[in-house]
């Protein structure tokens, strides 16, 4: 099922003229409690009746208590006691630190032997594989020109990727929102791009479809491997399916506060589900790209379990990221990365977490009709805790 423009649009409209009327209370009281601090927070959510919700209510106030009973636990806990908490706060889902930290190990373990196996058959047969990723990066023959020219290449190379991807994909889902299929990948404008900005996405709305804007200041950092997982996870199946969903359903803001892995979960997914669809069978050099990703996103898990369970220090943390992935991807440099595991713990183990934890609770459910029902399943009410999903 496709949903359209004037669908959408009436969607929002019901679910305002819904937030205002059926849901208001418990809205209302979400609301209020929203302003409390944790403790009373959740002594506010425990009050709300649960009988007689919609899905919607429902999820929104299991969410929210969810995530009230962590947050004030982890404001009573003494320091040592408090990352455990917040781990499961951020995955949105039981896991220990040292079941999350074993599990990256074993991930990384297995995209790095078939990374082995790709960096062999381009002729990278020496050193250990972050050392040919590195040296792949810095190969000229996969590097744009810092130029008008060279970015729109990059830009033209990303949406003949997402055009021919797109057929795979279909067969993912039931339910999409507007005009997913179209949405491009387009230039920055000039001061954008001058000023060194991040990519953003803009979401379908009325007559205008979606669109990533792609961050390309630094185009020499951006090899062509690279950019088909970006596609992926930015447009079909990643945000631009995610997001425009998540728009319609209007989960609450504490609902989303208790699922804070759940938007860049599904989008690192996403990239897996391009990957699963056979996107890459053709294209070795692509896949390299993809499973580079991986180990970036698999990389911030450890080094966020490192530092706040294991005791990593910065320097072993930073050594530990340049082993795994070798370059550092162009937004996040190894020593900001670290940084921001330990100013952010569970953050970054929360986003992977989200994304393994969708690959478990999927199952069996590999392909055909299951699958997409398990995917309508999974977005259809926007981010909620896994916990609350499975």
């Amino acid at each position: 099922m496709r949903i359209d423009r004037r669908s959408m649009i009436a969607g929002g409209a019901l679910l305002a003229v819904g937030a205002a009327g059926a849901d208001s209370e418990v809205r209302g009281q979400l609301d209020k409690a929203a302003l409390l601090p944790a403790a009373a927070r959740l002594a506010a959510l425990r009050a709300i009746r649960k009988n007689g919700l919609s899905r919607r209510e429902r999820l929104d106030l299991e969410a929210a208590l969810r995530g009230a009973i962590l947050e004030a636990q982890i404001a009573a806990a003494a320091p040592a006691a408090r990352y455990p908490l917040q781990l499961r706060l951020n995955a949105g889902w039981d896991i220990t630190p040292t079941a999350a930290h074993a599990r990256g190990v074993a991930e990384i373990a297995a995209l790095t032997t078939r990374a082995d196996l790709l960096l062999q058959e381009q002729g990278l047969r020496s050193g250990s594989v972050a050392e040919r990723l590195r040296s792949l990066a810095r190969d000229e023959r996969y590097l744009y020109s810092d130029d008008d020219p060279g970015k729109d290449r990059a830009v033209a190379d990303m949406n003949r990727w997402r055009g021919a991807a797109t057929d795979k994909l279909k067969s993912l889902f039931r339910t999409v929102p507007l005009d997913a299929y179209s949405a491009k990948v387009v230039r920055m404008t000039p001061a954008e791009d001058a000023s060194g900005k991040a990519g953003y996405r803009t979401l379908p709305s009325g007559d205008r479809a979606g669109a990533y804007h792609v961050d390309l200041h630094q185009i020499r950092r951006r090899p062509s491997w690279s950019l088909p997982s970006v596609v992926h996870h930015e447009t079909v199946p990643g945000h631009l399916i995610q997001l425009p969903l998540q728009a319609i359903a209007d989960p609450h803001p504490l609902r989303l506060r208790a699922a804070p892995g759940f938007v860049e979960g599904w989008a690192i997914y996403a990239e897996q589900l391009a990957a699963e669809s056979g996107a890459y069978a053709t294209d070795p050099l692509a896949e390299i790209g993809y499973i580079h990703w991986m180990l970036f996103r698999l990389g911030r898990l450890l080094i966020d379990t490192g530092i706040n369970h294991l005791g990593w220090s910065r320097d072993r943390a930073s050594a530990f990221l340049r082993g795994c992935q070798g370059d550092p991807v162009i937004f996040a440099p190894f020593e900001k990365d670290v940084e921001r595991a330990i100013a952010e713990p569970g953050m970054f183990a929360g986003q992977a977490l989200t994304w393994l934890g969708m690959v478990d609770l999927r199952g069996t459910r590999s392909q055909g009709a299951r699958l997409r029902a398990f995917h309508d399943r999974l977005l259809a009410d926007g981010a909620a805790p896994l916990s609350l999903l499975s």
